[in-house]
């Protein structure tokens, strides 16, 4: 007989990573702190981190939030993938 073993529930609020991987564009990092406070309030610059890619063609900004629900992870997962450029968001 096998276990299933269920993925750990997250209990809110917490702080949760989303990472953001993108084209290099300009003004990008203005628009998503913009996107990341419109649906978690105005936060400290210490919660995002930058990085580029070897070649600079890409970014990944992780954004470590305090989520209060689960609805508000969606709704910026969903913002954030109409953003031209937007590669991926995790």
């Amino acid at each position: 007989m096998t276990t299933a073993i269920e993925p750990e529930k997250i209990t809110f609020p917490c702080e949760y990573p989303v990472k953001v991987v993108s084209h290099a564009r300009d003004g990008l990092r203005e628009r998503l702190d913009a996107i990341f406070s419109g649906h978690f309030g105005e936060f400290e610059s210490h919660r995002v981190s930058v990085r580029a890619s070897a070649q600079s063609n890409f970014v990944a900004f992780t954004y470590t939030m305090i989520v209060q629900h689960v609805d508000q992870l969606s709704a910026v997962h969903t913002t954030l993938k109409e953003i031209d450029g937007v590669v991926m968001v995790l």
